[in-house]
């Protein structure tokens, strides 16, 4: 399994598992992907991919992938959550090499799509960035859910004498530094189905997007305890408790971070668990909105598509609660203002949140 099975299957000309599977060719028959130029100050403007999916009455999901992902990888919780009323953003950025310019891309990217606030999902790399641009927009955040990431960069930058040549090396050479991070053991069948996809994932990603992505991994920060004022309660952190490339204490420095944070412990599902262990993650994902009020705008066919029976249709929904096109080509059209949940509505305790999630899961 893992990185020898995908080699093979390249090979062969044989896609990963999850590429054949029926949930992601739902998703790539629901949504397409779109693409906006960003341009920040006088700079020159960068290109972000994404897909945008889900009513857009309500506060959106945008989720950060990790240093090897793309926009595709968040393809089970936009399968799963949106059906449910949540709209689920998922993004790929494009070439920043300093901390700050990422943050005021994204607050450009939002923008764009004019979208005032917003609740953010961050894996890894992800995560990590979510955190500086909480702290750089405070009002554009409406919470936070960290998956499996870090809040100091000091250890990567410790580990990579090389990286003042990132942006100068060729595509190959940055892709084998990623690579040799991702898991060579044998594992159980999700979790390297997981690590197959991700690998033809990074396989899509340019010479300029992994060194971008390389460098704001590596890039020292002064991300300090304290700097954001979001409340913790605010704040899911879902870690896993198997072997990550994360060394522990740097998952226990996340803890100390957020000591009132909701913490979400996974038995396994290691780098990816939003991909191995996503009905799992996707919980815990609508337990935090949920505890927060975010409770999902159902339409009638989407209670349908929601049900369990229904659940892998490809019934597109109306215009009126997702993107127009359902081909799989792309398109440069931004999308509609959202707005941000009443705050007249009482949120559910997190009991009854976790109650009535673990009904629907089961």
């Amino acid at each position: 399994f893992g990185l020898a099975s995908f080699s093979r299957q390249r090979q062969l000309g044989m896609p990963s598992d999850y590429t054949s599977s029926e949930s992601y060719r739902l998703f790539r028959s629901w949504v397409a992907q779109q693409r906006v130029n960003v341009a920040v100050g006088t700079s020159a403007e960068k290109e972000w991919k994404y897909y945008d999916y889900g009513p857009k009455d309500v506060a959106p999901l945008i989720m950060i992938p990790g240093a090897s992902g793309t926009a595709e990888v968040f393809f089970k919780q936009i399968v799963s959550l949106c059906p449910k009323g949540y709209r689920v953003i998922s993004v790929q950025f494009g070439f920043y090499d300093t901390h700050e310019s990422f943050c005021q891309g994204l607050d450009w990217f939002m923008d764009r799509l004019q979208i005032t606030n917003a609740h953010f999902f961050g894996t890894s790399l992800g995560g990590f960035l979510i955190q500086l641009f909480a702290r750089f927009r405070p009002s554009r955040v409406l919470s936070l859910v960290l998956n499996n990431t870090f809040c100091d960069t000091q250890f990567f930058h410790d580990n990579a004498p090389c990286a003042p040549m990132f942006s100068l090396m060729p595509e190959f050479m940055l892709k084998r530094i990623l690579l040799s991070n991702f898991p060579q053991q044998k594992m159980e069948s999700e979790m390297a189905n997981s690590v197959d996809f991700m690998v033809e994932q990074l396989e899509t990603l340019t010479g300029p997007e992994i060194a971008s992505r390389l460098i704001l991994n590596t890039l020292l920060s002064d991300f300090k305890p304290g700097d954001l004022t979001l409340p913790h309660d605010n704040i899911t952190v879902i870690d896993t408790l198997d072997d990550t490339i994360l060394p522990d204490n740097m998952h226990e420095e996340v803890f100390k971070f957020y000591p009132d944070a909701r913490v979400a412990q996974i038995k396994s599902g290691g780098n990816f668990p939003y991909l191995s262990r996503s009905e799992e993650v996707n919980m815990h994902v609508e337990v935090h909105l949920r505890k927060l009020g975010q409770l999902g705008t159902l339409s009638p066919e989407m209670k349908a598509r929601a049900s369990p029976s229904n659940s892998l249709r490809a019934i597109p929904l109306s215009s009126s609660s997702s993107s127009s096109s359902s081909s799989l080509s792309t398109t440069t059209t931004t999308t509609t203002a959202t707005m941000t949940p009443s705050n007249d509505a009482t949120p559910p305790s997190t009991d009854d949140a976790v109650e009535d999630v673990q009904q629907e899961v089961s």
